[in-house]
């Protein structure tokens, strides 16, 4: 069996910066990496290397066809030392991209104009990575708990490629602006009958607008966005991170006797979590508005209680007051259950002193990880 550190990838491409992020991307999960910028640098690196997989990644789809059909043509037996072929693409050569590979001159072929996925086809040299290695005898489209597991580990490490892409555009919004107020000062100043004083004055106040204004606003822009992105990222990271714990590791519910109460308008919803709780071994009492939810627990006490930031019959404000206010329940563990957009009720619901948000639609890893988290937590409280 060949040892997995023996695949290799060729990228035979014109337009290096215009593939940097994918490459670099590539690069970082395959050791045996390698790009070349014409057919004869590509030939030598194909025979003197073993290639697997070659990237096609001319600026068009004829200079990609004819590119390999002159490899083919040298006698090398490049067809033989390849085991696929994959042709990159814009969005607009979509069709012809199908029609080549359709004809079997390619195996496969990849937008990268724009770069939609960068993951997607990281993904699919996994694949080929593990069908050279026969460690599956399935077809090269199957699809199994590896697979899943090197997914999430793409996601938890998307972060890079985000700043990388949030970078770029905040130079290239610098640029237009620096060169948007120059172009504004040309005009205003062009055959200007102003004393020469006057206009070196007013060059000197566009300027320090655009650095002081214009320049300070969009850093301030950029930097609000990156927040976002990575509180973003961290969000779906967190999520593929769960989920591969358990496809690695299935557990049992960590307490199984444990009382959970749930205080969801929306009936879908309800259900969608009630079903998660137990399949996971939890067992949780439902309710669907607050009047219901008050009147549960005069009599029975809940470890968690989920309770939507909006209901139907009165503010979920009062359900929290009343929780708070039980000494029965000083230690019950209060999650709230919100939309991207509630951010105002969600607020002043963790000035109440809630534990936790879970954003809607509640994903059931992170689910069954915030409720086994609380659990610890009030179990640690004694």
């Amino acid at each position: 069996m060949l040892n997995a550190s023996r695949f290799s990838i060729l990228l035979i491409t014109d337009a290096v910066e215009d593939l940097r992020s994918l490459s670099n991307l590539i690069k970082r999960h395959f050791a045996r990496f390698y790009i070349a910028k014409n057919e004869e640098e590509a030939l030598s690196i194909i025979v003197d290397k073993k290639i697997d997989v070659l990237l096609m990644g001319l600026k068009n789809l004829r200079e990609n066809e004819v590119c390999f059909l002159h490899l083919l043509s040298s006698k090398k037996n490049v067809d033989k030392i390849l085991s696929r072929r994959i042709l990159l693409c814009s969005r607009e050569e979509l069709k012809d991209a199908f029609s080549i590979c359709n004809k079997d001159v390619f195996d496969d072929y990849f937008i990268v104009r724009p770069l939609y996925d960068p993951y997607h086809i990281l993904l699919r040299l996994r694949f080929l990575r593990r069908v050279k290695n026969n460690r599956d005898s399935r077809d090269i489209n199957a699809f199994n708990l590896d697979d899943l597991c090197n997914y999430f580990d793409q996601v938890m490490n998307c972060q890079d490629v985000l700043d990388e892409v949030n970078q770029d555009s905040y130079e290239k919004l610098l640029t237009i602006v620096s060169f948007s107020m120059e172009k504004m000062k040309q005009n205003i100043l062009k055959n200007s009958t102003l004393p020469k004083e006057q206009q070196k004055q007013i060059s000197s106040i566009i300027d320090h607008h655009a650095e002081s204004e214009l320049i300070k606003e969009v850093s301030a822009h950029q930097k609000s966005t990156q927040q976002q992105l990575q509180a973003a990222v961290k969000g779906v990271a967190d999520i593929a991170q769960l989920k591969k714990e358990r496809l690695e590791h299935p557990k049992a519910a960590a307490f199984p006797d444990s009382n959970i109460l749930l205080i969801e308008n929306d009936a879908l919803m309800r259900d969608n979590i009630k079903e998660s709780l137990d399949s996971a071994g939890y067992s949780a009492q439902v309710s669907s508005n607050a009047t219901h939810a008050i009147q549960l627990m005069r009599t029975w006490k809940p470890d968690i209680v989920m309770i939507d930031v909006k209901l139907p019959d009165m503010s979920p404000l009062y359900v929290i007051n009343t929780i708070k206010n039980d000494s029965q329940m000083r230690h019950t563990r209060i999650l709230l259950l919100a939309k991207e957009g509630d951010k105002e009720n969600t607020q002043e619901a963790m000035k109440l002193g809630v534990h936790g948000v879970m954003h809607k639609p509640v994903d059931r890893d992170m689910l069954i990880h915030k409720v086994n988290d609380n659990l610890n937590l009030l179990k640690a409280s004694g």
